[in-house]
């Protein structure tokens, strides 16, 4: 669910736009492209960026790498076929032609470096930077090994090999060797097959005239596109392309299904001319407007606590969600202005950078981490602890970066003037000195604008407090679980919070 700020003229255009760039994808290539095409396909098995694990054409041995904890460099080595998370390599193939090789390993936050150097023996470690000693290139042998070479060099004078040294736990290293042509230099890409495919929600709301992105589940989860295509029931109403991309065009319900090879998953949406904010419950983890059902194996440990990121009703300080009201709130506003976690992976719908805002994903950039690779994982670092500025310098919208203010001297008419400033939504941060606690309420609009005695204004909110709807999502301030159980007043009210984006 997203919040489209712009006025419906442009959502128009937008959606415009979109269809025009459809419709043109559709259209004949012209003669030069039909020439790269052909070009394109003369080049014999270039390998296309994936999930694969590598096996030695030699040794019939698996590229692996240990965890940082083991082996401070985290260096390659070459072992059976084990099924461990390090021996599945997202194979990337960047826009230069060049390719990264990251194991799954370690939330797959690392990727295979030759640092130290493009030489002989050089031993392959892991690095979390990418520059041109993560580089290699990959040259098809034609007979379904491949030779992998540093980029660096610009030839195969030296490729990936088996180093002669072994570590303390008796493995080869995997190592640049002088090139020979021979077998223990040739490498076979397994590709990882997809099992099953799922979809985030079984129904979801958008707005009228918005753009945004529908995303899948894939087992197993791995980084990646793994050529998922979307079909819609009815393109007059929601039409969307390969990739998932939508456009809303008219009011509706339309069937939305998502397919990978033989599998499938479908999904209602709904398209309303009301704004379809979000509500994100802290507590459950079905209920809302987000994936959390999938977050049951993810925990993060900080200052020595390790806890669940989120356990499905009230866990009594058991998960990290349970007091993560600031977090919940910060994520609504910024999933309402369509704001994107630019750089990151999220194992829920095998997306790559650009993520949608939830809970979890403002959580990854609140505690800088890049993601967990599969549905299990620890996560260093405090998830709810909240940074406005680790936050703020993760996240934009449309190309464009964000900023946050907070105002004290709350009262009701700062919020409404707050609110007019920002259809989006805001943050009112309640305080309780005499209790010893605190909370966080999204606003979303002023239900009596035309009220002129500003002191009796009524106010919509978004209350991730609660568990179930009724009391949260999109219920006047008074009936908030916030207002009737937890005994939070506009005089609790100490400042307003508000993003801005930036341009």
């Amino acid at each position: 669910m997203r919040f489209e700020k712009k006025p419906m003229r442009c959502g128009r255009l937008i959606c415009f736009v979109l269809m025009l760039s459809l419709l043109l994808s559709s259209l004949p290539v012209s003669a030069s492209a039909g020439v790269n095409a052909k070009k394109a396909a003369n080049q014999v098995n270039v390998l296309g960026s994936g999930v694969y694990r590598i096996r030695n054409a030699s040794t019939e041995r698996y590229i692996d790498a240990y965890d940082k904890a083991y082996d401070t460099k985290g260096s390659a080595y070459l072992d059976e076929k084990n099924g461990g998370e390090a021996q599945d390599i997202y194979v990337e193939r960047l826009d230069d032609g060049t390719y990264v090789l990251r194991p799954q390993s370690e939330s797959g936050k690392y990727v295979l470096s030759y640092r130290d150097g493009c030489e002989d023996g050089t031993i392959i470690t892991k690095r979390t930077e990418i520059e041109k000693t993560e580089k290699f290139t990959i040259y098809s042998s034609g007979n379904g090994t491949y030779t992998v070479s540093p980029a660096a060099t610009g030839s195969k004078s030296v490729t990936l090999g088996i180093s002669e040294k072994t570590s303390r736990y008796k493995h080869n290293y995997l190592a640049l060797t002088k090139y020979t042509g021979g077998g223990a230099q040739q490498w076979i890409f397994e590709p990882i097959e997809v099992t099953g495919i799922s979809l985030a929600f079984v129904n979801t709301t958008v707005k009228l005239y918005s753009v945004g992105a529908l995303y899948a589940t894939l087992t197993p989860y791995n980084f990646g596109d793994r050529n998922v295509k979307w079909e819609s029931s009815d393109e007059k109403i929601l039409m969307i392309d390969d990739s998932g991309a939508y456009c809303a065009l008219a009011p509706g319900k339309v069937r939305v299904t998502a397919r990978s090879g033989d599998k499938s998953a479908s999904c209602t949406v709904t398209v309303s001319s009301e704004a379809a904010f979000t509500w994100y419950s802290q507590h459950s983890v079905s209920n809302s407007d987000w994936n959390a059902t999938a977050l049951s194996g993810i925990s993060f440990t900080a200052g020595g606590v390790r806890k669940k990121f989120m356990i499905d009703k009230y866990g009594r300080g058991r998960d990290w969600m349970d007091e993560g009201c600031y977090l919940a709130s910060v994520a609504m506003i910024l999933n309402n202005m369509g704001a994107k976690l630019t750089k990151g992976y999220d194992f829920r719908s095998g997306q790559t950078d650009n993520l949608p805002a939830d809970p979890y994903t403002v959580a990854l950039a609140n505690s800088g981490n890049h993601g967990a690779t599969t549905s299990k994982g620890v996560i260093y670092g405090n998830p709810i602890l909240v940074s406005r500025s680790n936050i703020d310098a993760r996240f934009n919208v449309n190309g464009k970066s964000i900023s946050s203010q907070m105002t004290y001297g709350v009262t009701k008419k700062a919020i409404k003037e707050a609110l007019d400033e920002h259809p989006e939504g805001i943050v009112v941060y309640f305080s309780r000195p005499s209790r010893g606690r605190t909370h966080y309420i999204v606003f979303t609009k002023c239900l009596n604008p035309e009220e002129k005695n500003t002191n009796n204004y009524k106010f919509e909110v978004c209350d991730s407090a609660s568990y179930d709807a009724a009391r949260g999502d999109h219920v006047q301030f008074e009936k908030s679980i916030s207002y009737t159980s937890e005994g939070y007043r506009y005089s609790n009210a100490v400042s307003i919070i508000t993003w801005n984006v930036n341009n």
